[in-house]
């Protein structure tokens, strides 16, 4: 592995501190900085009023697993071979955690989705402390995720205990607002949802209520970490869909829901604003490294957001494979052969989606954000013109395969309790 650690990390006085925060399942329309209507993120909605907020952040796949690999990796998840959940990264591919580590810094991560385990993802790597330990429910068994306040607590916890004097990497993922979603009390009258029933029942209302429980618990969270010399990324794995286009959930389809996710960075010299600059997941690692003036390895391919954000006219280009994690091992090795399920390009306001049964969508994301009017067949050459670049980047782009490996029963258990099965 190359890596180039420039000398000014050797002095803990002249490294900040790096923490990156994410959330599952967080649609960037659903903060109030987004323009949601509702009060769901007063605390974040906070941050960002003094953070760089980027309005046209895109997951690299609406997957946990395929998202956070790619996002810590700076590598898409098609050349990594993680292209679904359950899927790890191969041994030896550079993180942010392993440079960081390299270059001195304390790293930690506390994360809260059973795809982010070890086995499954391969994300411990570089990490001196990975927290994926869920604990225990009913009958002994292992939970399947932990929910927002335990992460918080376990996060505090860990603040508390570290080596002040060496700066860190702190990755924290919060698992809430993940399906099922579970009605959060307390929250009602601050959402506007206080309307005599006993409980909130429709489940975008029941979504709302965790996303404003994820929120206070950030809160908690930021009040804890060093107010000094600390950069802060606040970003999202990936969207949900929450009924539009038929989907509920995530995985299958590239739908602005499933892919629009917030980002937010904060910290010295980071001057409040708005960006349009059209970023993606890949962009995050190189930028928490050159936060700490480590120059990122050649086979990041993501730029650095703050002094090298993208051109408007940089195509972005998505695709799905599907997110289930099959039972049985030998179509798991047969699935990792298979053409993806979706692809998408979006280029200066003009999305296109490839369909893996030939149909063709085109949708001007300016005049309908919702993606309710397909123009495939109203502009004959725009269509012609995007997929024609989405077919020569497919050719051009390497595809590695590998597949979920030495799954037990009590990770398909689990994987089936979050709906990935």
């Amino acid at each position: 592995m190359n890596l180039i650690v420039l000398p000014l990390l050797l002095s803990s006085l002249a490294a900040p501190n790096v923490v990156l925060i994410t959330v599952d399942t967080l649609r960037a329309d659903h903060l109030g900085a987004y323009g949601f209507e509702r009060n769901t993120t007063p605390n974040l909605d906070r941050l960002a009023a003094k953070s760089l907020l980027f309005e046209d952040m895109l997951c690299e796949q609406p997957q946990t697993g395929p998202s956070l690999i790619a996002m810590h990796a700076s590598r898409l998840p098609r050349v990594t071979g993680a292209i679904r959940n359950g899927v790890p990264m191969p041994d030896g591919t550079p993180t942010t955690a392993m440079i960081f580590a390299t270059a001195g810094y304390e790293t930690a991560a506390i994360v809260s989705n059973w795809n982010l385990k070890p086995k499954l993802s391969n994300l411990q790597q570089g990490f001196a402390h990975y927290d994926a330990d869920f604990g225990t429910g009913r009958f002994g068994k292992e939970r399947h995720e932990m929910t927002a306040d335990v992460v918080t607590n376990r996060a505090l916890a860990w603040l508390a205990a570290r080596d002040s004097a060496r700066p860190m990497f702190f990755w924290v993922h919060y698992m809430d607002p993940h399906a099922p979603y579970l009605s959060k009390r307390g929250f009602a009258d601050q959402l506007g949802q206080n309307d005599g029933k006993k409980r909130v029942d429709p489940p975008e209302e029941r979504y709302q209520t965790e996303v404003a429980f994820v929120d206070q618990q950030i809160q908690r969270l930021l009040d804890a970490l060093p107010k000094e010399d600390t950069y802060i990324v606040f970003t999202a794995d990936h969207g949900e869909g929450l009924g539009e286009h038929g989907e509920w959930g995530h995985s299958r389809y590239l739908y602005q829901t499933t892919m629009h996710v917030p980002l937010l960075i904060h910290g010295p010299g980071i001057e409040a604003g708005r960006s349009k600059a059209p970023v993606r997941g890949v962009d995050i690692a190189p930028t928490l490294l050159n936060f700490a003036g480590i120059a990122p390895p050649a086979s990041m391919i993501g730029v650095d957001l703050r002094r090298h954000p993208p051109e408007s006219d940089t195509p972005r280009i998505v695709e799905t494979y599907g997110g289930e994690v099959p039972r049985d091992e030998k179509v798991r090795e047969t699935l990792a052969t298979r053409p993806p399920q979706r692809q998408s390009i979006i280029l200066s306001g003009w999305k296109l989606i490839a369909n893996g049964d030939g149909q063709i969508e085109l949708y001007n994301l300016a005049e309908d954000p919702g993606e309710e009017r397909n123009l495939a067949a109203d502009f004959p050459e725009k269509r012609d013109a995007l997929l024609q670049q989405l077919n020569a980047w497919h050719e051009q782009t390497p595809r590695n395969q590998s597949t979920a490996k030495d799954l037990s029963e009590a990770d398909l258990q689990r994987l089936e309790a979050n709906g990935y099965l």
